[in-house]
C-alpha cells in the first residue's frame, strides 16, 4: 500500500489519536484550523496539497517544516497524492 511505502503511519494515526501529525480519522470534510488562525474544508484539493507541499497549510497545534523533512515538497506525485487522499476520505 502507498500509505506504507510513504511510511505516513509513523507520524499519522488512523483510529483518532493525535501522533506527531493529526489523525487521518474524521479529517475529510471537515473544517480545519491552520496556524495562521485561518479555518479551511480538508476537501480533496486540501488534502493533496498538504501531501504535496507540506507547509503549504500547517494545521494548528503542529509544527510547520516537520512534514516537509520527511516529505519535501513535490516529492509525490499528483496521482500518488490523490491516491494518498482517497484512502484518508475512506476514514470518515
Amino acid at each position: 500500500m502507498l500509505v506504507e511505502e510513504r511510511n505516513c503511519l509513523s507520524c499519522h494515526t488512523t483510529n483518532g489519536k493525535t501522533g506527531v501529525g493529526p489523525t487521518w480519522k474524521g479529517l475529510a470534510g471537515s473544517t480545519v484550523e491552520l496556524s495562521d488562525g485561518r479555518k479551511v474544508k480538508a476537501d480533496r484539493a486540501y488534502l493533496v496539497q498538504s501531501i504535496e507541499d507540506p507547509d503549504a497549510a500547517t494545521v494548528k497545534g503542529f509544527s510547520k517544516g516537520l512534514m516537509a523533512t520527511v516529505i519535501k515538497p513535490g516529492s509525490v506525485n499528483d496521482a500518488d497524492a490523490n491516491a494518498i487522499a482517497a484512502y484518508i476520505e475512506t476514514l470518515r
